[in-house]
């Protein structure tokens, strides 16, 4: 049995080509699952009449507890013209509850449900494939963006064509919403594309794309890339435009030590390094520095167990601590 990822926007309909087929296992049942998923696209996509310019697409799965502040910090933006796209990952928790309970107040969002879990690659993906807008902004379900988030976004790539993607600086919280910390980002277009290749140069759920500068049969997330498709998408963007990042703090990021990247610190590297080796053959070059980064990265990652190697990588990439009796409602209220 397979099952159907490649999905890529094509005017009014799902396009499905340059398909990747995924083997997932021999019960037929789970194709009548993924034909009626593609049959609710379908029906969705002939259906929606409204056109908005900005898509908020959030992905979920088990995210019942930060969800709530999650959305609300989507739906109370400055910015309010949007479609906001919800799809729950066939999670085991309350998520769904609580994603229908604020679809039914707000027509802006639209929810969906994945019958089997199909991880967040690919929930993006069909998220992406579903979304009229021209600038397709990422939101993760337990992360809260800043009030004036999308209208600085939308501002910037109004202003600036040439940009293709926009991303901007991050507030580290805890899963008590507590600030613990700050994440910042170049703003220079030169230190941006050579940081790529040491270290994640903009915060992917923090990000705003546009899409029309992308050509219909775009790549979008790589399943087999995870932890690391963050940095495979920006090398493909950056084959069409410039990316960026404002000075502005536009999101609270949520670290959590139950996240993918933390509890497989060494994986995310290698896949990080195969995404950065990629780059290459897509035609980008790696400064001196960077290589000579790379080749430190390497040696640290064999010799430094798995379990001591965040906290060092958060003092070399210069990630600063805060008293944690700052929350995410004090912070904001600071920045008025």
């Amino acid at each position: 049995m397979f099952i159907l990822t490649g999905l890529v926007k094509n005017n009014n309909f799902i396009n499905i080509q340059n398909t990747l087929l995924v083997r997932i296992g021999l019960c037929p049942i789970l194709s009548l699952f993924i034909l009626l998923e593609f049959y609710g696209l379908f029906v969705f996509k002939f259906m929606k009449n409204k056109m908005s310019l900005v898509t908020i697409i959030m992905p979920a799965y088990n995210a019942a507890e930060y969800l709530p502040r999650s959305i609300e910090s989507v739906l109370n933006q400055t910015y309010s013209d949007f479609e906001f796209i919800i799809i729950d990952d066939a999670s085991t928790d309350k998520s769904w509850s609580v994603i229908k309970s604020y679809a039914k107040k707000d027509k802006r969002i639209t929810a969906v449900k994945n019958r089997i879990n199909l991880g967040v690659s690919i929930t993006s993906n069909i998220a992406i494939s579903m979304a009229h807008g021209q600038f397709i902004a990422k939101m993760d379900a337990d992360d809260i963006s800043f009030g004036d988030r999308i209208e600085k976004q939308v501002s910037y790539l109004t202003a600036n064509p040439n940009v293709v993607a926009v991303a901007g600086q991050c507030v580290l919280i805890n899963s008590q919403d507590q600030v613990i910390g700050y994440k910042k980002f170049p703003t220079d277009f030169k230190k941006l594309n050579d940081m790529i290749f040491w270290a994640v140069p903009m915060q992917q759920p923090a990000m705003m794309i546009n899409v029309k500068k992308l050509p219909r049969n775009f790549t979008w997330y790589d399943a087999s890339k995870s932890s690391a498709e963050d940095v495979d998408l920006m090398f493909k963007l950056m084959l069409y435009g410039q990316i960026a990042n404002l000075p502005d703090n536009l999101l609270f990021y949520r670290h959590l030590d139950s996240s993918l990247s933390h509890k497989d610190p060494k994986g995310t590297f290698r896949l990080t390094l195969k995404s950065r080796y990629d780059g290459l053959n897509l035609g980008f070059a790696p400064s001196f520095k960077a290589i000579i980064l790379n080749i430190c990265q390497i040696i640290a990652i064999s010799l430094v167990p798995g379990n001591l190697i965040n906290e060092i990588w958060y003092r070399v990439r210069g990630i600063k601590s805060s008293d944690s009796s700052i929350t995410v409602t004090t912070f904001a209220e600071s920045q008025v």
